[in-house]
């Protein structure tokens, strides 16, 4: 234990050496402390993209195990019974209890080619025309839900879906821009899904989710 120091007693440079060494004292505690904080930090982001990644690979290979047997089982059943399989882009396959269900899907992604700028941008325009003047607030709100983010852009995926509803609008160029539109998509590539369900105590059907988010 220090013994209490009389400051009456110490020279100016006394008191300008102590208060020196206390301050010294106090760095090398905080480079210490920080030092021990860096270390624990670079431990725990290694040892977290460590476990991420297993983790990762583990459900990758899930994934890619699931769904070649379920293929397989889908293929099995049709030759079982002399049949053709079925090219489809979803199934599913159940336990016999009926309580279990996984599910297979292969999704297409779709894209638009540049030429679709032409029509969207015809598309805006004809909107303008029909309804700024007429309504501007509704015109307003139809503009603004067709935009996407913030430069302005109407969104492609979101005309495609009105095209039924501008069909029954009657109005024959619109029309023909959504055709147009439409006939601008095409498929950039394609993903496969599997999920896993399994029915609760209600008898309702339950995904068994792997996503953080749901946890």
């Amino acid at each position: 234990m220090n013994a209490a120091i009389n400051l009456d007693t110490l020279t100016e440079h006394q008191l300008v050496a102590a208060l020196a060494k206390k301050q010294q004292e106090r760095k090398l505690i905080y480079q210490n402390k920080r030092a021990q904080l860096e270390k624990e930090n670079e431990n725990f982001c290694s040892k977290t993209a460590e476990k991420f990644a297993i983790l990762s690979n583990q459900l990758k290979q899930l994934k890619d195990e699931t769904i070649r047997e379920a293929n397989r089982l889908y293929k099995e059943m049709y030759n079982l019974n002399g049949r053709q399989p079925k090219e489809v882009k979803s199934f599913s396959r159940k336990n016999k209890e009926g309580n279990i269900m996984v599910t297979v899907d292969y999704q297409e992604r779709i894209e638009f080619t540049e030429e679709a700028n032409v029509h969207i941008n015809a598309i805006k325009e004809i909107f303008k025309n029909k309804f700024a003047n007429r309504n501007k607030g509704l015109y307003n709100i139809l503009d603004g839900l067709l935009i996407k983010g913030n430069k302005g852009e109407y969104d492609p995926k979101l005309l495609a879906k009105a095209r039924k509803q501008v069909k029954d609008m009657g109005d024959e160029k619109l029309i023909e821009e959504f055709e147009k539109l439409s006939d601008c998509q095409r498929v950039s590539g394609s993903s496969k899904y599997c999920r896993v369900k399994t029915r609760d105590e209600n008898n309702k059907w339950k995904d068994i989710n792997i996503q953080f988010s749901s946890l």
